[in-house]
């Protein structure tokens, strides 16, 4: 047998082998970098969200029915969302701020702030960011999550180091898993549902209407 005869098939192998691994290892870039993008979707509706929800704080305070309503404890914690540095804090952060905002509500009559001719603007912004935010956040979540899981599978385990794989974190903020669990629960239509004014996370919180029907709000 000629060396020839080994070598080849040997070179084959060892090439074929290179070739997979290089793939595997672009692959796992290319998750990451797909992930990366999804989260930076979410962060631009927690910015929009966030903006939108010092609008209408800043409006409550404005005005001279709510002069005093408790407002500090929200603006901290909005504080605190913008200086949240990484996915778990941010999903801290927010779920803090909806903490913030239920307490908040149970010192102010949010049916009369929602109301209010001025208050609309932040309103409707908060209800379009939080019609996008959930679907960006299963975005995110599922590519983060399809990441982490090739990172641990063979054989592209076997670059992950290389390749510096590090799992990604989901993004489960509070507020949004409240929002899903009530809507997956919910056997009526919401209020959130049949008004155009309170429909995001947060207002559903501070309400307190996730499970009351529209009748009974409009007999309360």
């Amino acid at each position: 047998m000629s060396i020839m005869s080994v070598l080849v098939p040997f070179v084959a192998l060892a090439t074929g082998f290179a070739i997979i691994m290089i793939l595997l290892y672009r692959n796992l870039q290319r998750l990451d970098e797909e992930a990366a993008e999804a989260w930076n979707r979410v962060q631009e509706q927690r910015i929009e969200r966030l903006d939108a929800s010092r609008q209408l704080i800043d409006t409550l305070a404005a005005s001279a029915e709510f002069a005093d309503a408790p407002t500090d404890d929200v603006r901290r914690a909005l504080d605190a969302c913008r200086k949240a540095d990484g996915i778990e804090a941010a999903a801290e952060a927010d779920s803090a701020l909806a903490q913030a905002w239920r307490a908040f509500s149970a010192a102010t009559d949010m049916r009369r702030a929602t109301a209010l001719d001025r208050a609309h603007e932040a309103i409707e912004r908060l209800n379009e960011a939080d019609k996008r935010l959930p679907l960006r956040e299963r975005l995110y979540n599922n590519a983060a999550t399809t990441y982490n899981n090739a990172g641990v599978t063979f054989p592209a385990l076997l670059v992950a180091k290389r390749a510096r794989h590090t799992a990604r974190p989901l993004y489960r903020p509070l507020h949004l898993r409240a929002a899903s669990d009530q809507a997956s629960a919910a056997d009526v239509e919401t209020l959130a549902d049949k008004s155009p004014r309170i429909m995001n996370a947060y207002m559903l919180w501070a309400v307190g209407m996730s499970d009351a029907t529209l009748e009974e709000a409009d007999g309360s």
